[in-house]
C-alpha cells in the first residue's frame, strides 16, 4: 500500500493516519470502495487541508455500519472530537489526539449513481464501483436571489445601527454589526464569482478575486473601547458596499435598491450625529 501523492502537502502525521485508515477499510468486506475527496481529490490540498474520505458500503450492511461508526473509527485512531452530521447518515467529522482532522462520508453502493459527491480520487475499489460515479456537473452561476437578499439585509441592519448601537452606547454590538456587514459583503463577492470549485469554509480567501480580497483587507477594524472606530468602520464598510458591492451585483444582473440606499443612508447620516449629541459621547465622534 502506497501513500497517494495527493497527501504530500499535508503535515507528516496524515500519512500514518491514512495508513491506519486504509488497512482498516481494506480488511472490512462491508466497505467496497474508498476515495479521497475534497481538496485531496481536486489536487489543491495544502497544510490546512483535512483528510476527507468517501466510503461505499454494501447496501445490506449500510445501516449497521452507520450505527457503529464510532466503534469503526476507534479501530483507526483515538479522537478528541467525533460527531455525526445529522443531515447525512454515515457522515461524520473528527479530530484525532494528534489534532489531525479525518472527515468521512459513507454512501450505499446502490446510491453511487446519484451521489452529489462527484469529485473523488479512488484508492480502494473491489468491484469497479468508481465507474458508477457520474462525471462532475458544471457549476452553477451566481445565486441572484441570495445576492438581492444580502444587500437588502445590509441596509436593514444599517437602519438599526443608530438607535441600537449609538443611542445605547453599545459599541460591542456595533463591532458585531460591522463584522456582519463585512461578512455579507464577502458573501456577495463569493456569489458573484460562481461557479467556483467545491471547497470548505477554510478556503476563505481562495473564493475571492485579488481585487475583492484587497477591498476587504483594507476595511478598518472596530474596537468597542474606541467608539469612533466603530462608526468609522461601519461608514467604510457601507462605502465598500455602495461601490464594489454594487459592481458585483450589477455584474450578476441584480438591480441596486436605489430607494433603500437613499433612505437608509440619509437616516444614518442624520441620526448618528443626533444620537451622539444626545448621549454626550465625544469619544464616538470620528
Amino acid at each position: 500500500m502506497s501513500i497517494p501523492s495527493a497527501l504530500a502537502p499535508l503535515p507528516a502525521g496524515y500519512a500514518d493516519l491514512y495508513r491506519r485508515l486504509y488497512h482498516v477499510a481494506d480488511a472490512d468486506e462491508r466497505i467496497r470502495a474508498m476515495w479521497l475527496s475534497g481538496s485531496l481529490a481536486r489536487g489543491d490540498a495544502d497544510a490546512g487541508s483535512d483528510l476527507d474520505v468517501l466510503l461505499a458500503v454494501r447496501d445490506d450492511d449500510f445501516d449497521a455500519f452507520v450505527e457503529s461508526w464510532r466503534d469503526w473509527l476507534a479501530t483507526i485512531t483515538p479522537t478528541l472530537v467525533a460527531r455525526a452530521l445529522p443531515f447525512a447518515p454515515g457522515a461524520f467529522y473528527s479530530t484525532t489526539t494528534d489534532c489531525l482532522r479525518l472527515d468521512v462520508v459513507t454512501e450505499r453502493v446502490s446510491g453511487l449513481a446519484e451521489t452529489p459527491h462527484r469529485s473523488r480520487l479512488v484508492v480502494l475499489d473491489r468491484d469497479g464501483l468508481d465507474a458508477a460515479v457520474p462525471a462532475r456537473e458544471p457549476g452553477r452561476g451566481p445565486d441572484t436571489e441570495q445576492m438581492a437578499r444580502l444587500v437588502e439585509e445590509f441596509f436593514r441592519q444599517q437602519a438599526i445601527f443608530p438607535a441600537a448601537v449609538v443611542a445605547r452606547g453599545d459599541w460591542l454590538c456595533g463591532c458585531v454589526g460591522v463584522q456582519q456587514a463585512q461578512q455579507m459583503l464577502y458573501d456577495v463577492f463569493v456569489q458573484a464569482n460562481q461557479p467556483l470549485p467545491p471547497m470548505g469554509i477554510k478556503r476563505w480567501s481562495a473564493k475571492l478575486t485579488p481585487e475583492q480580497r484587497a477591498v476587504l483587507e483594507s476595511l478598518p477594524a472596530p474596537s468597542p473601547n474606541k467608539p469612533a472606530s466603530v462608526i468609522t468602520a461601519m461608514r467604510a464598510t457601507a462605502l465598500a458596499w455602495r461601490y464594489v458591492g454594487r459592481q458585483a451585483l450589477a455584474a450578476a444582473g441584480v438591480p441596486w435598491p436605489e430607494e433603500l440606499d437613499r433612505t437608509v443612508g440619509a437616516y444614518f447620516d442624520r441620526e448618528v450625529p443626533s444620537f451622539l449629541e444626545a448621549t454626550s459621547a465625544p469619544d464616538a465622534r470620528p
